[in-house]
């Protein structure tokens, strides 16, 4: 026992001194390579820095506190460049980079991942804490401030998303459903500005009186700037008690306006 504490008071030293005291690592042993600048450590690891900390049950890291790889019953927290807290837990995962505007979390197996109200969880997540950048894919589920999806891979690239399989994706402010093949978009002010989705669309979304509105397409176009939702390709909206098909329809959400082109026709149901 004496021998490990040591040995962990060492390596704690050794990373202050490379480091200015900014990472510590605990666990029930560890080993040190210093021609390498590696540490493998085993049993109740908790690797902290300044931004945050991580604990696992196996784990291997460089001395300089740029990378650590943990398995086993992995949790933790860091801040990212906002100073939001990023609370994960996983199978496994990787972090790389000493600080939050540079840091990169890829966690496999069972992700759990939060940002303030955010949720996300999938099979494998690559999340970036220094920018509105990130990947998930495997039976992804997210729930975010104006939206949610669940769909086979999900990915933000600042402005840009994409989504692929996408079973179910929710907008909140105009309480809009939407399920397609595949779906891309533009996020602003942490709401879904523009969305365009392909491959068998199916939209829900309300008209003017409440009642809601079925449409189907080829193609789908959501624009929250023009208020509006434009299917392409067999398209068709269906309300209680009339169908209109068409090669193109344009649906305004604020007053439930249809304008049809492409040999539209309707079909209404009669009381006899």
């Amino acid at each position: 026992m004496k021998a490990f504490f040591a040995a962990a008071a060492f390596i704690l030293v050794a990373a202050s001194a490379a480091v200015a005291a900014e990472n510590t690592l605990v666990a029930d042993s560890m080993t040190y390579d210093p021609n390498a600048g590696v540490i493998t450590a085993a049993g109740n690891i908790h690797a902290t820095n300044p931004d945050g900390e991580v604990f696992g049950d196996f784990g291997i890291g460089t001395l300089d506190g740029n990378t650590i790889e943990m398995t086993g019953s992995v949790r933790g927290h860091y801040r990212d460049a906002e100073g939001s807290v990023i609370n994960f837990s996983c199978d496994s995962a990787l972090i790389v980079g000493r600080d939050s505007a540079e840091r990169v979390i890829t966690g496999s197996g069972n992700v759990e991942l939060s940002r303030g109200g955010d949720r996300l969880s999938a099979d494998h997540v690559v999340w970036h804490t220094g920018a509105p950048v990130y990947s998930a894919s495997g039976g992804v589920r997210g729930e975010f401030d104006t939206y949610s999806i669940d769909a086979d891979e999900v990915s933000r690239n600042h402005e840009d998303f994409s989504a692929q399989n996408v079973r179910r994706f929710y907008e909140r402010m105009r309480n809009i459903t939407m399920s397609a093949s595949e779906a891309d978009g533009i996020i602003r002010d942490d709401g879904v500005a523009e969305m365009t989705a392909r491959g068998n669309v199916v939209i829900t979304m309300p008209d003017s009186e409440g009642v809601m509105t079925r449409a189907t397409g080829n193609t789908g176009v959501f624009s929250e700037t023009r208020g509006t939702v434009v299917l392409s390709g067999g398209a068709a909206i269906n309300q209680t008690g009339r169908v209109l098909n068409s090669e193109n329809i344009v649906y305004f959400l604020d007053t439930g306006l249809m304008d049809a082109h492409g040999n539209p026709s309707i079909v209404f149901e009669m009381d006899r």
